[in-house]
């Protein structure tokens, strides 16, 4: 459930982007946040309690991962340089694929996943040491992004998604630990914890965008990431099960990948018919609800009849 919520405040995102040309909810506000829990949930899923095994993970980060990376990418890049404009030759077309730039969150997941795997299989799943070469890694991106914030594959900020891998893992290795403290008094503390963090941050203008990186409190960055992070699981642990989020989440890697995509060609649709944005946010829920509606039936579509895209089979 939680996925499904930070996929739909990723679809949220988009449409204001889209449809009114910039972000009315400032992107410090939540879209950091919902990307870290990505993260978050990759690195807790990771944890196995009968052992890890490195060639199911490649296996597996083979067929649910880069497989669709390419197959999208490949099929959205024509239609994708149509829209924008951009130049129609081979080079411009296959290069951002080849490069791991023509979607960078699902190439930084796939290289965060394998750089943590391989900590995983070194330290044989222990803790301290664990935690010490994932530290190095967040390191070790502060560093690239102080040369550049562009390199191939998004090593730089693979490498700084291996501490939340990192502490998804350690949330599961210790999930019953954290479950004291699923209750309403410490998510109200939370809540009113990330508050404070927003309100300083804005006042102050410090940014937390992870894409590309640009940080300006690594300190007040980790206080923002891990309080929203503790703060979301908490609250849907404590919410009752809702299917259609649910499905959502698990099917947030095709969701992913038309999150651009839709909001981009609705707004213009709607600006065609003469329903664009004239300052009221009412019409942004309306193109809101209208991208979930077409990005679901594509979503579907695509699970129902080319699942192969996925790495699965009927």
């Amino acid at each position: 459930m939680l996925r499904g919520f930070c996929m739909l405040s990723l679809l949220l995102d988009h449409t204001e982007i889209y449809y009114t040309g910039g972000n009315l909810i400032p992107y410090d506000w939540y879209v950091s946040n919902v990307l870290i829990v990505f993260f978050f949930l990759s690195g807790y899923l990771m944890y196995k309690q009968q052992g890890f095994s490195m060639k199911r993970k490649m296996v597996s980060l083979g067929h649910s991962l880069l497989l669709p990376y390419f197959l999208f990418t490949i099929v959205l890049a024509l239609p994708k340089a149509l829209v924008h404009g951009h130049s129609l030759d081979w080079e411009s077309l296959l290069l951002p694929i080849l490069t791991g730039r023509a979607s960078w969150f699902i190439t930084a997941l796939v290289v965060s996943e394998i750089v943590f795997s391989l900590f995983l299989w070194i330290t044989r799943g222990k803790v301290i040491p664990l935690f010490i070469l994932s530290s190095c890694a967040f390191v070790g991106s502060i560093l690239l992004t102080k040369q550049s914030t562009d390199y191939p594959w998004c090593i730089n900020n693979a490498l700084q998604a291996v501490l939340f891998l990192y502490i998804g893992w350690f949330y599961h290795l210790w999930k019953e630990v954290f479950n004291r403290i699923n209750t309403p008094l410490y998510t109200s503390f939370l809540f009113i914890s990330l508050i404070i963090i927003k309100g300083y941050a804005t006042c102050k203008g410090m940014h937390t965008m992870i894409y590309p990186l640009s940080i300006d409190s690594y300190f007040l960055f980790f206080l923002d990431m891990l309080t929203s992070i503790f703060l979301l699981v908490n609250v849907c642990k404590q919410l009752p099960r809702y299917k259609p989020l649910e499905w959502v989440g698990a099917h947030s890697i095709v969701y992913y990948f038309v999150c651009g995509g839709v909001p981009l060609c609705l707004s213009l649709a709607l600006e065609k018919v003469g329903v664009d944005y004239h300052g009221a946010y009412y019409s942004v829920l309306i193109a809101y609800a209208l991208v979930c509606v077409v990005a679901s039936c594509i979503v579907a579509i695509v699970y129902r009849y080319l699942s192969f895209m996925i790495g699965k089979r009927h």
